[in-house]
């Protein structure tokens, strides 16, 4: 039995409970699946959340909750192939992820957000912020992927999403939390087959040093900024903390909590989303 598609259903009804709307936007990449939350008696810019590779949305599911009355409108989509949004088409790269979600934005909004991303969700809200710096109030980025790294270090870190073994999977569920749960023995099946499937494996293998962020991508950064890199990291090599420091523009403010890893959503929600919290407030003074 697979235990996460049951548990992303019973919390995707659980935030609808909340008022954290489900519904679906049809892109030309895919049908992407959307959560979102108003509050008309909010003020502020939206705020926009990505996830990472292999995660979705509902994994912000605690972190949405609590940022309710921090901004007017939230938004979380689902990348093509992640949570509930289904592709059209059967091979995807990089650039499709991010032009998928680029067309929901430029759909669902009329005025700049802040940008959260975890993981590869911080790569693309970089690119994105480059690509479209009038649309960007601000980025939260936690853990955010992209960084060049040399080839043995790229090769490290896409095979660690290969996942052949139950072993495998372990691995890499025990290096996206500050304190591994007791519970991810129970995850791995799930986790090999995620990993294992047609569009995982093909988007995987299109994976290329080509789609690294460049230094002069992020000198066109020009929102506000915070970087979230926890002590208890162990996914992504110290190298690609070294390029950001030496790449993102000087107003960007570079944090390392002691009890954040990889997925700081995921066993530290709270603490995320009152570090999104302050930051929206900030943007307000």
């Amino acid at each position: 039995m697979f235990i996460l598609p049951v548990v992303e259903r019973y919390a995707r009804r659980r935030l609808n409970a909340l008022g954290i709307r489900s519904r679906y936007v049809e892109t030309p990449q895919a049908r992407i699946h959307l959560y979102e939350h108003r509050a008309a008696d909010v003020d502020g810019p939206p705020i926009v959340i990505f996830h990472g590779l292999g995660a979705s949305a509902t994994s912000f599911g605690p972190v949405m909750a609590m940022l309710r009355q921090a901004s007017p409108r939230i938004l979380a989509p689902e990348a093509p192939g992640h949570g509930f949004s289904r592709p059209y088409g059967a091979r995807f790269g990089l650039g499709d992820l991010l032009a998928s979600l680029s067309a929901v934005l430029e759909r669902e909004l009329d005025e700049p957000a802040i940008l959260v991303g975890n993981s590869l969700g911080g790569a693309m809200a970089m690119r994105y912020a480059s690509l479209y710096p009038e649309r960007v109030a601000g980025l939260v980025l936690a853990s955010p992927a992209g960084a060049p790294l040399p080839d043995d270090l790229f090769r490290e870190l896409v095979g660690k999403f290969q996942i052949q073994s139950l072993r495998d999977a372990h691995e890499l569920l025990s290096r996206l939390y500050h304190r591994p749960p007791w519970f991810r023995a129970l995850l791995t099946p799930d986790i090999r087959r995620h990993f294992r499937s047609p569009f995982f494996r093909d988007l995987l293998e299109s994976f290329n040093q080509s789609d690294a962020l460049t230094p002069e991508e992020l000198t066109k950064i020009h929102a506000p900024t915070l970087l979230l890199w926890g002590r208890s990291e162990r996914l992504l090599p110290p190298a690609s903390l070294d390029f950001f420091r030496a790449h993102l523009p000087e107003h960007a403010e570079i944090v390392e909590p002691d009890d954040f890893g990889h997925c700081p959503n995921l066993d530290r929600p709270r603490a995320l989303a009152e570090r999104i919290a302050s930051f929206a407030r900030s943007l307000k003074t």
